[in-house]
């Protein structure tokens, strides 16, 4: 079976189903189940900034905790619950392809050795790795998502490390550009409930 994480949720899973009724049996898997998953996703140091920035606004405006592991857990749980609401994995796919093409190619500038010079490049900058823990129950309900789409579309290429990266992006691009006005009030507004 093909992995849609690291951590291959949808893998572990199968081979994890309780296939006997004993007692012992299926208190391993509910344990197994109670584990949380690892992901680790790389983003472009430019935009790791611009989202500890947003946070720090969240957090001085709601007197709560509010870490990039939160902002982009709560951009996962969005998604999952565009996808539970339009479960058509042509359509998914057609939403993740269109944020993977926008954050295709960009021009990236870069400092030169030895000079106090900048010079344009197709390839991105500095990387900083994210490390988002979140339930079993959520990385398996994307991995799930992403075999229904290998159905029909073999080969995609997405996993759940490279959807998380393709929201966080996104969004923090979106926010730059004015499109995110109302994200620090929609935020604050999950945060009280």
């Amino acid at each position: 079976m093909k992995k849609y994480s690291e951590a291959d949720v949808l893998g572990q899973e199968i081979s994890h189903l309780p296939n006997n009724t004993k007692f012992l049996g299926k208190l391993l898997y509910r344990f197994h189940r109670m584990s949380p998953v690892l992901l680790c996703i790389d983003v472009p140091l430019n935009i790791y900034i611009r989202a500890e920035i947003l946070c720090e606004d969240v957090r001085d405006l709601s007197e709560t905790e509010f870490s990039q592991q939160d902002l982009i857990n709560l951009l996962y749980h969005d998604f999952l619950h565009y996808a539970q609401k339009n479960p058509d994995p042509n359509f998914i796919f057609q939403l993740l392809t269109s944020l993977d093409s926008e954050s295709g190619s960009k021009i990236y500038l870069q400092k030169k050795p030895n000079s106090s010079t900048f010079q344009r490049t197709e390839k991105e900058g500095q990387q900083r790795t994210l490390y988002v823990t979140l339930k079993k129950k959520y990385a398996l309900r994307g991995e799930v998502l992403l075999a229904d789409m290998e159905e029909i579309f073999p080969n995609h290429g997405f996993t759940l490390e490279k959807i998380f990266r393709l929201l966080y992006c996104d969004f923090i691009e979106k926010l730059k550009k004015g499109e995110n006005n109302k994200s620090i009030e929609n935020i604050l507004k999950l945060l009280e409930d």
